[in-house]
């Protein structure tokens, strides 16, 4: 009877497993070197990968990249055009380039234009003028100069420059001038890095149809006095409106030499055989 028992637990147990087989794990996959070699490859998921690598060539596209400069908007487009027909006319020459490099060619010409340096200015003075309606210089200078002693006016100019100028010379920023009288006012404006001398690579481009026109321009024709201090090393330039220029004798910016890429000075040295960096003849 006990042996019975036993059998018949054994005959179920090993129903059990027969029945249970197709649940038995597999055989873990032969590792011989001709198994391997036809085993396909396993694929991995797309996902991790693929935004990995995309992430990895946007740093490595950063740090790379050149330092981001001011790129012109749509209205600083309109400035530029305006800007350039004005000199064009006042030239009676127009260059091929495009945009900025054909700007800066038109005003090498008008460099070369003029019998003097005076003519010079007289010629980037009216098209500064030229830029404005009728009637309105007169009218600031009549109505906004007097305000406060001109404070106002040399704090709207200051704000109106920074605005709307960015195409011409850069970056730039309203920062505080101390003036005369002992207070100071946010009348000043700095350009961090002159696009227009970087450009022209000439000291005489700059005094004689930047810094001096537009220093006259201000103080005649909208009432506001204003001194420019270029500096000629990293191209950077202060304005500051409000405060009256020195003596023409007296202006460093007057006598700096030539700078070493200034195409006027190169072209002189090859000519008279001189390395020294004298003034430019257009200074």
């Amino acid at each position: 009877m006990f042996f019975r028992k036993v059998l018949g637990k054994c005959a179920w147990w090993r129903l059990w497993a027969v029945k249970m087989k197709p649940l038995v794990l597999p055989s873990p996959l032969p590792t011989s070197p001709f198994s391997l070699r036809h085993r396909p490859p396993r694929r991995a998921s797309p996902r991790f990968p693929t935004r990995f690598s995309l992430h990895s060539k946007t740093i490595a596209a950063d740090d790379a990249a050149p330092r981001a400069e001011y790129k012109p908007g749509v209205f600083d487009d309109l400035f530029l055009n305006l800007f350039r027909s004005k000199m064009v006319k006042e030239v009676g020459w127009d260059s091929e380039k495009p945009g900025y490099d054909g700007l800066i060619e038109v005003a090498h010409r008008l460099m070369m234009k003029g019998s003097s340096n005076s003519d010079t200015r007289d010629a980037a003075i009216r098209i500064l003028r030229s830029l404005f309606p009728p009637f309105l210089l007169e009218l600031y200078q009549l109505l906004i100069a007097p305000i406060g002693e001109g404070k106002l006016a040399a704090v709207m100019v200051a704000r109106v420059t920074a605005l709307t100028c960015q195409w011409l010379m850069g970056k730039c920023t309203v920062n505080s001038v101390d003036l005369l009288d002992g207070t100071s006012c946010q009348s000043g404006v700095f350009v961090e890095r002159c696009k227009y001398l970087e450009e022209s690579k000439c000291v005489g481009i700059c005094v004689n149809t930047c810094k001096l026109p537009t220093q006259s321009f201000f103080k005649d024709y909208m009432g506001v006095p204003l001194l420019m201090e270029p500096n000629f090393e990293d191209y950077s330039c202060q304005f500051k409106f409000g405060i009256h220029p020195p003596q023409p004798q007296e202006d460093a910016a007057l006598k700096e030499p030539c700078l070493e890429i200034c195409p006027n000075a190169i072209r002189r040295r090859e000519v008279v055989q001189n390395t020294e960096l004298a003034q430019c003849p257009k200074a």
